[in-house]
């Protein structure tokens, strides 16, 4: 939910920019608009997150002297729950020892298993790959589009299609082979050569 406002905010701004310099109420209005949108999928999502928090989550009643429970004397003190110790963890594979030290230092989020992370892509290169048609190479049935060249990739059978569409469908970047920060290191080269 965040990253759709983000994105809706991105684009408000974009429409923002351009309905100023050409004038366009029209444009104004319609980042207007995609703001007023941004806002409303912030607090349905904020919604959804209260009503899937389990009631245990939510702060015990604090019964202290000051309190009305605690000046009436008939009440019953509520009674404690036994407090057990939470169960230990299970032991790692021996295999993600060796993975451990990386994925610590790791500064985007793991993918499902077998997955490379996803790209935490900046807003800058966000707004420069937004709409692009560059193919990229996407695996089917996994989530992340790639470049040529990718180390997860190999013995996979790939299809390429524009970028723009493997968006569309609901993939991801790479985070390893990095496909919107090289592209839109590219869209600049192109911009500043024409």
């Amino acid at each position: 939910m965040i990253l759709l406002a983000a994105v809706l905010l991105l684009v408000a701004v974009g429409l923002l920019a351009v309905g100023l310099g050409e004038g366009s109420a029209a444009l104004q209005w319609s980042s207007f608009a995609a703001s007023a949108l941004a806002a409303v999928v912030l607090v349905v999502g904020e919604v959804r997150r209260r009503r899937a928090a389990p009631a245990a989550e939510q702060a015990p009643v604090d019964r202290t002297a000051g309190s009305a429970a605690a000046a009436d004397p008939i009440a019953e003190p509520a009674p404690r729950a036994e407090e057990t110790p939470a169960p230990a963890a299970p032991p790692p594979p021996a295999h993600a020892a060796h993975a451990a030290p990386a994925a610590a230092h790791a500064s985007v989020p793991a993918g499902p298993a077998g997955e490379p992370p996803a790209e935490e892509v900046e807003v800058t290169d966000l707004l420069l790959v937004l709409d692009l048609t560059d193919e990229v190479l996407v695996i089917d049935e996994r989530p992340r589009y790639h470049l040529a060249g990718c180390p997860h990739l190999a013995g996979q059978d790939t299809f390429s299609m524009p970028m723009v569409e493997a968006r569309t469908d609901g993939f991801t970047p790479c985070g390893t082979c990095t496909p919107d920060r090289h592209l839109a290191q590219r869209e600049r080269s192109r911009r500043a050569g024409a």
